[in-house]
């Protein structure tokens, strides 16, 4: 037997739906330009200044600065500078870290650096380790970002070198307009990965993917490991890129012949087989509807904002418009604009918990990535009907965390916080604050007292043990008769669960249950159908009383020597008796409650409720 409504009042919500607002918080300031945001996998956040500083934003706000190679870095055009950093992943073992910063003459370094033996808020400057250098033919378009992927290599994101006219990023011998991607770890000053696409075959071999234009800033989800790619565009689109973790394909995104899904004019590309990787999502150069530069962000594995969990967040530089991107569940991705939150964001990135935070390099601020509507919620406490004919039922909704004025609109028409005077059914409300942050919720108002659900009949050869759920009726009638004519015999329970006995085998039965329901006239009914098992050799009735029982149970009518059971409401058996003529079973020692009595091959079965 199931207990479906045990309270006259009951709280329930089957379908929930919030608009995701992402938005932005300040946390510090005072910074020189900021352009990277990166942890050592601990509490400590560092900011990396384009002129050549790291910084240290210190647990309680407190900033120090980690390492300046001012005199080292040229920054004399807006896309030169100290341009990235990356941790190592046993950095607290080996203290190395990664810089990108293009040098005095404007060419690229991609170094390794040690922490500072003595102090750990520090970086030792004489440790520098040249990886590789690249002669920039100009001051643009010179990428900086670097990364660690699941697979513990070094990523290096190669921009195609500025200027006009080339085609550097199809050029397999450059490493120009590439993805690099290094073992640091298995050589000095590093390997290659023996399952790179141009190990043993023509093409520089750091190369992992390749045909972008200027990926700045990019990301690897640290849940599933896909590789997000946000390119800077040319003259007319901005792309995100993906690289999948689990991809056997080489990835060739196409740049110069392509930008976006846009094919390129001119002659440039007429040599190359057009075998390329096109883009997940792309937006127009466009001040009202896109942007001119993209600024690729993180999928979201912070535990502050559980509705932006599982989305990728970018935006784009100068118009400051902002985007999430999920998966679709069919191989694409589906991408929410969220309009203007905040511009010249340089870069997103993450605290060791997966927190997000940009950096405005206009400002010097650096702000955290926050979910606006994540502290709004809707509950509801619904109180239902009596009988499915009866509108009694009542929802009062309860809103917290949300911006005042508050609206409410109901699938009924109503525009009140609560309705009443329903009867049951679905009912749906769309809650929205002042922010904008919605809320659509569906609620099921039932009925307290409704016709007998969940019937099981178990029949022998001479009773049927009937059991439903209880529908919160004061008491139950069950009606039974053969099949096809006859009178109704009748038998009152007070509870959801009845045997009855004296029928004939093999035979047909038809029976209602009725009930009555608490301070409403008329009876409700329920219709089923049995039919007995035929009779076996030997079989008998058998008497079970009292019934209800409180210290023993008399078994009169059993075979001598039989073997019953009784079960608990779980099935499990907690007393066996070997029956005598007259048989009597001490169940003093059980908690109250509703027990099962049976036989050993299932001829009869009794309901049986202990009380206390």
């Amino acid at each position: 037997m199931q207990k479906l409504f045990a309270l006259l009042t009951v709280c329930l919500s089957l379908l929930a739906q919030a608009q995701i607002t992402p938005a932005v918080e300040e946390f510090a300031t005072g910074f020189n330009e900021p352009l990277d945001i990166d942890h050592a996998y601990d509490d400590r956040i560092f900011i990396t200044e384009r002129l050549g500083v790291i910084k240290i934003i210190h647990p309680g706000g407190a900033v120090t600065t980690f390492m300046d190679i001012q005199e080292r870095v040229g920054s004399d055009a807006g896309e030169q500078g100290l341009l990235g950093i990356v941790f190592h992943p046993d950095y607290a073992e080996n203290g190395y870290f990664y810089a990108n910063y293009t040098d005095t003459l404007g060419d690229t370094h991609v170094v390794r650096f040690s922490r500072d033996a003595i102090n750990p808020d520090l970086a030792d400057v004489n440790s520098e380790m040249t990886l590789f250098t690249a002669d920039q033919p100009a001051n643009n378009h010179n990428g900086g970002d670097l990364k660690f992927g699941p697979d513990g290599y070094l990523y290096v994101f190669m921009g195609d070198g500025g200027g006009a006219g080339h085609n550097r990023s199809q050029d397999l011998g450059l490493l120009f307009g590439k993805i690099l991607r290094l073992d640091v770890d298995g050589g000095s000053p590093y390997a290659i990965p023996a399952d790179n696409p141009f190990v043993g075959v023509p093409g520089s071999e750091e190369i992992f993917a390749m045909g972008l234009r200027n990926p700045w800033r990019n990301s690897f989800d640290r849940l599933t490991g896909d590789l997000y790619i946000g390119d800077v565009g040319g003259d007319s689109w901005e792309e995100i890129d993906v690289i999948k973790v689990d991809t056997a394909e080489f990835m060739n995104f196409g740049w110069k012949c392509y930008e976006g899904f846009m094919l390129r004019a001119g002659t440039i590309c007429d040599s190359i087989v057009p075998d390329f990787d096109f883009p997940v999502f792309v937006y127009p150069h466009n001040i009202d509807s896109g942007g001119f530069a993209v600024t690729g962000g993180y999928v979201y594995r912070g535990t502050n904002y559980p509705l932006l969990y599982g989305h990728y967040i970018f935006c784009d530089y100068i118009s400051g418009k902002w985007w999430t991107m999920e998966p679709d569940g069919a191989g694409g991705y589906t991408t929410t604009p969220h309009g203007y939150i905040l511009d010249h964001v340089t870069s997103f990135g993450e605290d060791v918990s997966g927190e997000l935070y940009v950096c405005d390099n206009t400002s010097g601020k650096i702000f955290r990535v926050v979910e606006q509507c994540s502290a709004f919620s809707v509950s509801a406490t619904v109180t239902n009907a009596s009988t499915p004919a009866t509108a009694n039922g009542a929802i009062d909704v309860t809103v917290a965390g949300a911006a005042s004025p508050v609206t409410y609109v109901w699938n009924t028409g109503a525009t009140t916080q609560d309705i009443a005077g329903l009867l049951p059914g679905t009912y749906f409300v769309t809650v929205t604050d002042a922010n904008g942050c919605l809320h659509e919720e569906s609620y099921v108002v039932g009925a307290n007292c409704a016709p007998a659900t969940g019937i099981v009949t178990t029949p022998t050869a001479t009773s049927v043990f009937i059991d439903w759920n209880d529908m919160g009726a004061t008491a139950y009638r069950v009606m039974y008769k053969p099949a096809g004519g006859g009178a109704w015999t009748q038998m009152n329970t007070p509870v959801s669960s009845i045997t009855l006995t004296g029928l004939s085998p093999s035979t047909a039965y038809s029976f209602r249950i009725r009930h009555k329901c608490p301070g409403v006239p008329g009876m409700l009914s329920a219709n089923g159908n049995f039919i007995t098992n035929p009779l076996r050799l030997g079989e008998q009735e058998v008497q079970v009383y009292p019934n209800p029982a409180q210290q023993v149970l008399h078994i009169d009518g059993m075979t001598e020597g039989t073997l019953v059971y009784l079960l608990n409401i779980e099935g499990r058996i907690v007393c066996t008796q070997i029956c005598s003529v007259e048989t009597i079973m001490n169940i003093a020692h059980l908690p109250a409650g509703i027990y099962v009595l049976r036989d050993a091959d299932g001829a009869w079965i009794k309901k049986i409720q202990l009380i206390k």
